[in-house]
């Protein structure tokens, strides 16, 4: 097995590109090109920000909570997990998260993570501030969302939890 060469990346609080996801400010601080395994993203929205119930044929996702609460499910439990929590949804998993908190936000671990890279770009917008969205008119269209989300190896296969 060859190794690939890894250069030194670096990003400051200010920096990675920023995408308006589902109502979040998603942040990309690693990408798969340059860590050779792994989506490293950070999601930062308002109380109620979710994401729905839904499975990934070929990534695990892991889920460390940097701040508030954060209600997960993953397979058929449900967790309010606090900051400091990890979780891990292994491929093949039904998971989804809700915050819980006013003050939540989330580090997503995604590996190897280059479907959920492009994921993010599709459903999301290149975002014009580092703010988060002011909330939509409408809840997303799922039916769409779960066509592209198809295209990028996620089955949605449930709304958001409550």
């Amino acid at each position: 097995m060859t190794v690939p060469e890894l250069a030194v990346v670096s990003r400051g609080p200010d920096e990675g590109e920023a995408l308006w996801v589902l109502g979040g400010l998603y942040t990309y601080r690693a990408l798969p090109s340059e860590t050779g395994a792994y989506l490293l993203v950070e999601v930062e929205g308002p109380n109620g920000l979710a994401a729905p119930l839904h499975i990934h044929d070929g990534e695990d996702e892991g889920f460390y909570v940097r701040t508030g609460t954060v209600r997960m499910v993953i397979g058929e439990q449900t967790i309010e997990a606090s900051a400091g929590s990890f979780l891990l949804a292994p491929r093949g998993v039904r998971h989804a998260f809700v915050f819980a908190s006013d003050d939540a936000s989330l580090l997503l671990l995604l590996s190897p993570g280059s479907e959920h890279e492009q994921l993010f770009r599709a459903i999301g917008e290149r975002a014009g501030t580092r703010e988060i969205p002011t909330p939509a008119s409408q809840p997303p269209n799922f039916e769409r969302l779960g066509a592209t989300a198809a295209k990028h190896g996620t089955r949605v296969v449930g709304p958001p939890p409550s």
